[in-house]
């Protein structure tokens, strides 16, 4: 049995008081600022720069390219001014076209080069969506179309899964190599399930059609990307060797000591009621243990359902992951406890956290791998992209920024120390 503090060695006790001690000690009380009167910097959350893509070879920009060709033939062929019976089609179609059309022209931005090809993925997707619906209201019928292209992409889904060998130069590439991939696959799988079919009268539900063509569309475009990702890698790497048996071996070993840390914070996961009796709300130690709460039962559970998938890799990534937002759990409920992340939210704690937050993650280059650290770091550094965007559209509630921001700080603090622990279980 591993104990907590050999697994992650390094937040042991005098971590957590020191992380603790950073959020600032004391109870909340009435007479403090209330979370809606504070006032935020539309800046006071900056941007950080995100490590290199993880992924171990580059990323061709031809795969951008296509989605981007395809995404302007499907928009141009619905009129910008769309001639419907239905005025409330019309006029919903043609604010779909418009939406559609901006998102094009924006691109995508995304810091990794596999975030683009997601975003792609998704104009690409809409793009389909307005033709569909365009077609429908105009009195196309595409029902046996659709059923067709569904058909192709399962048949061709399946060949590729079936000739997806787990070649790479060695057991950690081939966690960052083909856990992009199995993310696809499963992504391609989940879209050409018929969970909603065609109406049998797309007139009356042109925006029904729409939406069924757009996730085939979809579901193309990500078996297009799984099928470029591994033709990338085979090209820029030679004399690879199958990775499949050590995958399988080091994913269960990781499930196992996933298992076992999320046994020990049991009580605390997938919890709305914080870990002490008081009053949280309006507070940032309300948030931060709601969202580490969930996070970690979250992941944990992504961990089993990986391996018993068969996605090995994703597996792999996702223990790490998983073992960190245990750590940032147990560590925000010992300070919580302790009396930290209680007092009223300020302008000054919230610049605090934030400060804190973007160190912490400048700490996850120091990993022993800075690629898989990436990979484990991704979900905080996600977290903070989207409350600094929440806070630059003037939409952000301050409790929340500063509870978000305190589990960016613990979960990117532990990175490091998950890094090393998968590394020593990867074969």
């Amino acid at each position: 049995m591993i104990s907590r503090r050999s697994l992650l060695a390094g937040l042991g006790s005098a971590g957590v008081a020191v992380l603790a001690g950073c959020a600032g000690f004391g109870r909340s009380s009435d007479d403090g600022p209330a979370a809606s009167d504070v006032d935020l910097r539309p800046g006071a959350v900056e941007p950080v720069e995100w490590p290199a893509s993880p992924f171990p070879v580059s990323v061709p920009e031809s795969l951008a390219t296509t989605h981007e060709a395809r995404a302007r033939e499907l928009l141009d062929a619905v009129p910008a001014e769309p001639s419907i019976p239905n005025a409330a089609v019309s006029r919903d179609l043609r604010n779909e076209r418009e939406r559609t059309a901006e998102r094009l022209e924006a691109g995508a931005d995304r810091p990794w080069a596999t975030g683009r090809l997601a975003e792609w993925r998704g104009i690409r997707s809409d793009a389909a969506t307005v033709r569909g619906a365009h077609r429908a209201a105009i009195g196309e019928d595409d029902a046996a179309a659709t059923r067709e292209r569904r058909r192709a992409v399962r048949e061709d889904l399946a060949s590729f899964v079936s000739d997806h060998e787990y070649r790479a130069r060695s057991p950690l590439e081939a966690v960052l190599a083909h856990a992009p991939v199995e993310d696809l696959i499963a992504s391609c799988r989940r879209r050409v399930r018929p969970r909603r079919e065609y109406p049998a009268d797309p007139i009356a539900r042109p925006f029904r059609a729409g939406d069924v063509l757009g996730r085939v569309e979809r579901a193309r475009a990500t078996l297009d990307d799984a099928t470029g990702l591994l033709e990338a890698y085979r090209t820029q790497r030679a004399e690879t060797n199958s990775q499949w048996t050590s995958l399988i071996a080091s994913a269960d070993r990781l499930r196992a000591a996933v298992g076992r840390e999320r046994a020990t914070v049991g009580e605390f996961l997938a919890r709305d009621d914080p870990p002490v009796d008081d009053d949280l709300r309006g507070t940032a130690a309300g948030r931060l243990f709601t969202e580490a709460s969930y996070r970690a039962e979250s992941l944990a559970e992504d961990v089993e359902e990986r391996v018993d998938d068969g996605a090995v890799a994703t597996a792999t990534v996702e223990a790490g992951q998983a073992l960190v937002a245990i750590e940032a759990l147990e560590t925000a409920v010992e300070g919580i406890r302790d009396g930290a992340y209680r007092d009223p939210v300020t302008t000054d704690s919230v610049d605090r956290t934030a400060d804190r937050a973007r160190e912490s993650l400048a700490g996850v280059a120091e990993s022993d791998d800075p690629r898989l650290a990436a990979r484990i770091a991704e979900p905080a550094l996600q977290t903070h992209e989207s409350a600094a965007r929440r806070l630059g559209e003037g939409y952000a509630d301050p409790a929340r920024i500063q509870g978000d921001l305190a589990l960016v700080d613990l979960y990117a603090r532990a990175v490091p120390p998950a890094t090393r622990f998968v590394l020593d279980r990867i074969e």
